[in-house]
């Protein structure tokens, strides 16, 4: 049996609107390797730490090792067996401006979570349901995905159980600044938080609630044909915040 460390790493892509009066287009993606559809995946070593090891390989994928890491979940389960690895999953967080020099065997594919019970990975569309099922004494959680390859199976378990953890931390941690590049506007602030969460937010008390996390830079946005908008970083002595 190999123990294997993978993650998931999420990256927010930007593309200018060619309507100005629009906000820009934010979009999540997910590193993919091309030849196996699979995610960045290394074999553990005991001499070294696993996010040492990790970093290592996000250098050789992306060309930083510079992006945020959490532990998730491991995939215990006997069915989970059968490919004879046992899946240590971690959460990346990164901009696109984070990617350097991405490896040619990996590709950035569009990911997102509609409504909780839909996922769309590259131009594939995959049902899903999360059940609850009581089991030693206690009710535990499962998502179940409506498809016949096992090998697919897993890969978008890790990829929900990875991205239902982002939504789990959003609201009481920094996590979706890890998303922003270093420097942003409030209402980018608000578009990523609504597309990890997936609902839609009031933007005023939104705004009241996120900015004391930011610190203003001496810098605005006037290309959107609208009153500019002030530019903001985020403010790490706000951290006690979370702790």
């Amino acid at each position: 049996m190999e123990l294997s460390i993978v993650t998931c790493l999420f990256v927010l892509d930007n593309k200018k609107n060619e309507n100005k009066k629009k906000n820009d287009i934010k979009s999540l993606k997910i590193v993919l390797n091309k030849k196996d559809n699979d995610l960045i995946r290394i074999k553990f070593d005991e001499k070294t730490t696993i996010k040492e090891l990790m970093r290592s390989e996000l250098k050789k994928v992306i060309g930083n090792a510079n992006i945020h890491l959490e532990q998730v979940y491991t995939f215990g389960e006997s069915r989970f067996f059968d490919d004879n690895k046992i899946d240590i999953i971690y959460m990346g967080l990164a901009n696109i401006e984070d990617i350097k020099k991405l490896n040619e065997d990996y590709e950035l594919v569009d990911f997102e979570v509609l409504d909780n019970k839909e996922i769309i990975l590259g131009e594939s569309n995959f049902c899903y349901k999360t059940d609850c099922r009581k089991k030693y004494g206690y009710v535990e959680y499962f998502h179940v995905i409506d498809i016949s390859d096992f090998v697919m199976e897993k890969l978008l378990l890790e990829l929900i159980t990875a991205f239902k953890h982002l939504r789990s931390r959003v609201d009481n941690t920094d996590v979706c600044f890890k998303l922003l590049p270093n420097i942003f506007t409030l209402e980018d602030v608000r578009i990523v938080y609504e597309m990890i969460k997936g609902i839609t937010v009031d933007k005023s008390n939104f705004r009241k609630k996120i900015i004391k996390y930011c610190e203003k830079v001496d810098m605005i946005v006037d290309d959107k044909g609208y009153r500019p908008s002030q530019m903001y970083k985020f403010n790490p002595d706000s951290i006690d915040v979370w702790l």
